[in-house]
């Protein structure tokens, strides 16, 4: 089965008010962080508010533009599917959440098996980040609009839930929340 990787990293960071990708949390930018949880994947990152300032922090990396990235977070994830449309399945990871990490990634993609339209993470009863949808979603995938995620789409489909640590429910929407995080570096979540 080939699954290809989406790093999402086109939005604006309007409640953090500026690009939080670049703000460094346990010695490396975000965006470096988040994109070290795909090493190993056929992956690609799709910009867009701060792309030029995001292309130093990606210097071997397939980057795709999104110029309509006011239009929502399904801009990029529809421009991810194109990219990756002979694939198998796409793996969505969230730019903004630098506790996820390789192994993480791994217990999602083991969640793949047959019958399963997508594989979703799980934290105490709740689902998070990152996904993966298979082939047979695309379609609907590409129709969502907005600023809204899979959810819709998931609950419609086969999807298969895997336990994960809470990591996969931690993004950096404020300063505060990466505040929170960096203090909580030395101590376990």
């Amino acid at each position: 089965m080939r699954i290809g990787a989406v790093l999402l990293a086109a939005g604006e960071g309007r409640r953090f008010g500026g690009n939080k990708l670049i703000k460094r949390f346990m010695g490396d930018p975000i965006i470096v962080r988040s994109l070290r949880a795909l090493d190993g994947l056929e992956r690609a990152v799709v910009v867009g508010a701060y792309a030029k300032e995001l292309l130093d922090y990606l210097p071997d990396e397939i980057v795709i533009y999104n110029p309509w990235w006011r239009e929502g977070l399904n801009t990029s994830v529809r421009l991810g599917l194109r990219f990756f449309a002979d694939y198998d399945a796409v793996l969505f990871h969230l730019a903004d959440m630098p506790l996820v990490t390789k192994e993480t990634v791994s217990v999602i993609l083991s969640g793949m098996k047959e019958g399963c339209d997508a594989v979703v993470p799980v934290h105490e009863g709740r689902r998070g980040n990152p996904v993966v949808v298979t082939k047979k979603l695309f379609t609907l995938v590409n129709e969502l609009k907005g600023d809204v995620g899979f959810r819709e789409v998931l609950y419609r489909a086969n999807t298969c839930e895997v336990p994960a640590g809470p990591e996969v429910l931690i993004d950096v929407d404020t300063e505060e929340d990466l505040a929170r995080l960096s203090s909580s570096e030395r101590r376990p979540l």
